[in-house]
């Protein structure tokens, strides 16, 4: 039954938005009583954070492998067509993830809490591409910021069907690696100049 609410919850909280969606409004949708749902959550704010748990779970499983691949662009490489993935496949929890602001009713600092492990793991991954070159003499927390943003709206692109919409012959196959290549060519080339000039 647990599972049944979380599943009517999430769905009616991306249609319906947070504060447009009442213990009631969920029960009605399983057709159980509004009280027994407090068997199973004390109020909207652990079950919606229940919900934000279960999907960073299912996205953490999606990139338990990248820890197996050594070359830190390779592993910046997957992870984003992860990201891609995660969004197709898991719209929902997509957009309760990375697309929603904290609800009235929840605590902020519990809807944002800490950077979560695939965060930091993202970031370790960007300083090992600094470290090594690849993507040239940047800060850290600006290759972070421009990486994600860039995979972000591709995905929000992506799973709306909104580029494939505008842009019918784009290859969605190769979409996310030229995306990637586009970003980051053009620093490789500027390391590349500057070591042509050192010599």
């Amino acid at each position: 039954m647990k599972t049944r609410i979380l599943d009517a919850a999430r769905e009616l909280f991306v249609k319906d938005g947070f504060d447009n969606v009442s213990m009631r409004k969920i029960a009605a949708k399983i057709n159980y009583s509004p009280a027994a749902l407090y068997r199973y959550f004390k109020n909207k704010e652990e079950l919606l954070l229940t919900l934000k748990q279960e999907g960073m779970e299912k996205f953490g499983g999606m990139q338990s492998h990248l820890t197996d691949i050594e070359d830190p662009f390779l592993r910046l490489r997957e992870g984003g067509r992860i990201y891609l993935d995660f969004a197709c496949a898991e719209p929902e929890y997509y957009e309760l993830l990375f697309n929603r602001r904290a609800p009235s009713f929840c605590d902020p600092e519990k809807w944002i809490g800490k950077p979560h492990r695939n965060f930091m793991n993202f970031k370790e991954t960007v300083r090992q591409c600094i470290e090594t070159g690849v993507l040239g003499d940047v800060q850290v927390d600006i290759a972070v910021a421009s990486l994600w943003s860039s995979v972000h709206g591709l995905a929000c692109l992506v799973s709306t069907g909104k580029l494939q919409n505008s842009l019918p012959e784009i290859d969605m196959d190769t979409v996310f690696d030229q995306v990637l290549d586009f970003i980051t060519i053009p620093q490789k080339e500027r390391v590349r100049q500057g070591k042509d000039d050192e010599s």
